[in-house]
């Protein structure tokens, strides 16, 4: 706007953008003129440049809705209830012609369940995971919003896992599901289950007593099976175990004969070796390395890496590659494996066995003596393992041996040359590493080791060898070979990516390691080096697993997408992945379009396929996301039960996570996850810092921070659900925050003062 004339000049583009983004509520052209004091023939050019704007997909709405920018979600609009957060609020997604939108990216919703003033909101009280709703949004930032539910929409949809109880008044399904919060009526498909069988079950409209009511349409065998809890897990995440019958027909099909290996480069003299988990039952990679004899890398390394040639099996558009896209990946649990391609493929015709020729897809990468990648090359080849080794196995003779027999130069036999060989070019690629900087997060995984009837047996933190770290550094080596030659040859693909943490979370991480003694500096480059330097310096201090735990929160989820942003966590300007095409559905794709890329055959990527690739992304992204919420609530109930016959023992471990329902806490030996409710915390009320990652005492300021240690006391399990409930041992150990204002929570959640006690208040202040 021009200033001492009090002309206004037209809004451009981007300033009509931003007032739409940043106004709340109804935005239409009446509003836009008046903040920019239009009239006239101002607003006729006004209404042509916003129409201009609709038409380039920059805005979007109606006159009666208001204008929005474009992707932006309407103040009222039709939501799926999807479930409850760790904070236990109802959450949802938007509807968009039918479907939800629930795209890694998409809009998530929160439900208010508080009206104005502190009142109940009654209509949010009435719907649950599942039902269709009519809500008012709120935007909050990008891609948040606060619905208040107008009204539910019809009856309830979606389904419930459960078990059988007979009552007097008839048969009901139990949830199994901790974020359902009632029983359900059965209507149908009752008769004759009994008590304690495992069901499937989708709602319907509820009775006349509001009773919510289902029809059994699955049954799953006895809750007291050893298998109960991970078949709860499969059916909770619709994970599809039986394969379709044409799926099955075209892997019963499948030999190795109709492979034309004459088209192929033969690289069965290579003597490949392959380095997996010992119980591991598929192969999708195997490894080799000898020193490089061009006088003009002296000191460096060739390094083969030959991955299963899943290609060559499941070709585009076929029942089977239907069914693997379908899956995306596989799903791995305590006691079993939901695989994505079946067992005929995957452990036989293209699991890379030790003495059987087998497909492969293989690339050759030169490395010099200081680990730099001088050049690599992709053929399409058959090849032979020579040895099947575990990480156990493999790391004993890199201790005993590790530069090979008697330091000879290796040659093409003896396993302890050839290990050798790969140890020392790991030791040349390990310095590059060092260099690249990438993100290390200091977190253990535990292991579940269960006998044939379903116990566990153990529980384990297995070490990090030095042969985990040589196999994850030639596959993301082989990773970052098949995304450079996709974008050299321009040929589309599915990236993996990794976005660097947002500021919003990098402010939050600052305030909060600030009280503990370590420093953010907030203006220095968002590197994965800023984060190794906090961890490092943290690492001799009591707060070190509080500070660990808080840099993990702060990262991005990792995604499959056609446009490279980099993977932050690595530290890499592109990559792909490409060595388990057995169990990854992205990796297929890749395989498929370095075929296309190199010409290495007909059964490469199709345009079909090219044309779908941002779905096929969202897609494996989000069966992704599945598998690993299948894989947890299998292994939570898994423990809860093991945890069952310790009721009333004391174990240490660490606050985990913060929420207005009480302390999450990882206990230090098994992992197990359980709750100290907010109740046994004592009598004050307790606040979420804004930050998610504390819980601060409304009265004494008492401070929980996640990744604090603490002692609790099992006070109950329920295995079904996969709960532990716990009391806290050791209260008075926590630090306060004297001295400094503690928020009392927001003005929403606070009664209205009545009638009367507004008449006492001004009558008190007549006085």
């Amino acid at each position: 706007m021009a200033d001492g004339d009090n002309v206004a000049e037209l809004p451009s583009r981007d300033d009509i953008l931003k007032f739409v983004a940043e106004h709340s509520g109804k935005v239409g052209k009446r509003e836009i003129s008046r903040a920019f004091r239009l009239n006239g023939s101002d607003r006729i050019a006004l209404k042509r440049l916003l129409r201009e704007m609709a038409a380039e997909g920059l805005l979007e709405g109606a006159r009666k809705s208001g204008m929005r920018v474009q992707g932006d979600l309407p103040n009222v609009c039709v939501i799926r209830v999807t479930g409850r957060d760790q904070e236990n609020y109802l959450m949802a997604r938007a509807l968009r012609d039918g479907n939800v939108m629930d795209a890694p990216d998409a809009p998530l919703i929160t439900i208010v369940e508080t009206g104005g003033r502190g009142r109940v909101n009654r209509s949010a009280q009435l719907v649950s995971p599942g039902d269709t709703a009519l809500g008012r949004l709120t935007k909050l930032d990008k891609n948040r919003y606060e619905a208040r539910i107008i009204r539910k929409l019809g009856g309830a949809q979606g389904q419930v896992i459960g078990v059988i109880r007979h009552r007097p008044d008839g048969a009901w399904v139990v949830p199994v599901n901790r974020q359902e919060r009632r029983d359900y009526r059965a209507r149908e498909g009752a008769d004759g289950l009994a008590e304690d069988t495992l069901v499937k079950a989708e709602k319907t409209s509820a009775t006349r007593n509001g009773t919510g009511a289902v029809k059994i349409t699955e049954t799953f065998g006895s809750a007291a099976s050893p298998h109960a809890f991970s078949l709860i897990a499969i059916a909770e995440q619709n994970l599809p175990i039986d394969f379709p019958d044409e799926a099955m027909a075209q892997a019963d099909t499948a030999h190795p004969e109709a492979i034309d290996r004459s088209a192929r480069t033969d690289l069965r003299d290579i003597p490949f070796v392959t380095i997996d988990p010992a119980d591991a039952r598929d192969h999708d990679d195997a490894v080799y390395a000898e020193p490089d004899t061009d006088p003009d890398n002296q000191g460096g390394y060739i390094v083969w890496v030959a991955i299963a040639d899943v290609a060559a099996y499941v070709t585009p558009d076929t029942p089977m590659d239907k069914e693997a896209r379908k899956r995306g990946n596989s799903a791995y649990m305590p006691d079993r494996v939901v695989p994505m391609l079946p067992e005929r493929l995957s452990n036989d015709l293209c699991s890379l066995r030790e003495g059987e020729d087998r497909p492969c897809m293989a690339v050759c990468m030169r490395f010099d003596a200081q680990g730099k990648k001088r050049g690599h090359k992709f053929v399409r080849a058959m090849m032979r393992s020579t040895a099947k080794l575990s990480y156990q196995q493999a790391q004993g003779i890199f201790d005993t041996n590790p530069a090979g027999v008697s330091g000879e130069a290796p040659e093409r036999n003896g396993l302890e040359n050839i290990l050798g060989s790969l140890w020392q070019a790991y030791q040349l690629m390990a310095q590059a590493r060092e260099a690249r900087a990438p993100l290390i997060i200091d977190k253990p995984e535990r292991r579940i080791e269960m006998n044939d009837k379903g116990a566990i047996t153990r529980i384990y933190i297995p070490p990090r060898l030095e042969a985990h770290r040589l196999i994850e550094e030639m596959m993301i080596a082989a990773n970052v070979c098949a995304a450079e030659t996709l974008e050299q040859r321009q040929v589309p693909l599915i990236f993996r990516v990794h976005d660097a943490p947002p500021p919003e979370r990098l402010h939050a991480l600052a305030d909060f390691i600030q009280p503990l003694g370590v420093r953010l500096d907030l203006g220095q480059p968002v590197v994965p080096l800023l984060f190794n330097r906090i961890m490092v310096k943290a690492r001799e201090g009591a707060h070190y697993p509080t500070i660990c735990e808080a840099v993990l929160r702060t990262q991005s989820q990792a995604v499959y997408t056609p446009e490279n942003i980099g993977h932050f966590g690595l530290n890499l300007g592109r990559y792909a992945h490409f060595t388990s095409p057995i169990r990854r559905y992205a990796d297929l794709i890749v395989h498929r379009a370095l075929i296309r890329a190199l010409k290495l055959g007909n059964d490469g990527l199709t345009d079909g396929e090219i044309e779908k690739l941002p779905a096929i992304a969202e897609a494996v992204s989000a069966t992704e996301r599945r598998a690993m919420i299948a894989e947890r609530t299998a292994a939570d109930r898994y423990l809860s039960a093991f945890m069952s016959d310790q009721i009333g023992d004391c174990f240490k471990g660490q606050i985990s996570g913060v929420s207005r329902a009480g302390l999450f806490v990882k206990l230090d030996d098994t992992g197990a996850d359980g709750l100290v409710p907010i109740s046994r915390l004592g009598a004050e009320r307790f606040f979420v810092d804004d930050d998610k990652l504390s819980l601060v005492g409304g009265t004494s300021g008492t401070v929980f921070r996640i990744g604090q240690p603490v002692e609790i006391r099992l006070m109950e399990a329920t295995p079904l659900q996969g709960g532990l409930l716990f009391s806290l041992e050791d209260y008075a150990s926590f630090p306060n925050m004297k001295g400094r204002k503690v928020r009392r929570g927001p003005a929403t959640s606070r009664r209205a003062p009545s009638r009367k006690s507004r008449q006492i208040t001004r009558k008190t202040s007549r006085k």
